[in-house]
């Protein structure tokens, strides 16, 4: 069920922070020498978890969001082998650092938002050049009145600063019940009329 939707894209997330990505740890790496590891054949990034399928009705495609805190892990990801099996790639910064340096890159299409990000006109302006796209989720919106507040709050945001061009929503779901389709979206989110959606 498309829930009248054209494009679904299957995501798949990779918290690099988490798994050292990118970071310099000479001890880390000495271990991993001593049990015969080798770093670099590493694959930090997993399998798609459908295979792309495009009809006449509806298109499927994989997206790969990578949560990084420093470029060197974004570095990293563009090495990986799996990673030129996906479609789209969303980028999750965890700092303001971040966001500024990957504001720069044409490497990646989605820039995934939350309550905390901050732009300036000049960045959202710098963003549209790259043909980037900043990205809201409305599933927290359901969950409860203080999520809620955050999306709008973000929402109002990019509007502000960037009369909401290149802004995408999209579900966040991990379950179809959590998927609401269209006409749904555009009631709980406002403005969106001036943007696109996919689940």
């Amino acid at each position: 069920m498309a829930y009248g939707y054209t494009l679904i894209a299957v995501n798949t997330t990779v918290n690099c922070s988490l798994l050292g990505v990118g970071n310099s740890n000479r001890k880390k790496r000495k271990i991993a020498e001593c049990n015969g590891e080798n770093n670099e054949e590493n694959d930090w990034v997993p399998t798609p978890k459908v295979k792309n399928r495009d009809d006449s009705k509806l298109t499927i495609v994989n997206r790969l969001t990578v949560q990084i805190s420093n470029i060197g892990q974004l570095h990293r990801i563009f090495n990986s082998q799996n990673f030129k099996l996906y479609n789209i790639l969303a980028v999750e910064p965890l700092n303001d650092q971040v966001f500024q340096d990957i504001l720069t890159s044409s490497s990646i299409d989605i820039i995934t938002c939350n309550f905390k990000t901050s732009i300036t006109p000049k960045q959202y302006t710098i963003a549209i050049e790259k043909n980037l796209y900043f990205e809201v989720s409305y599933g927290p919106m359901l969950v409860n009145y203080v999520a809620r507040q955050d999306v709008l709050s973000l929402a109002h945001l990019l509007h502000i600063k960037g009369k909401s061009k290149n802004v995408i929503v999209s579900s966040a779901a991990v379950s179809k019940l959590d998927i609401r389709n269209p006409h749904d979206v555009m009631n709980l989110y406002p403005l969106s009329y001036k943007i696109k959606f996919y689940i």
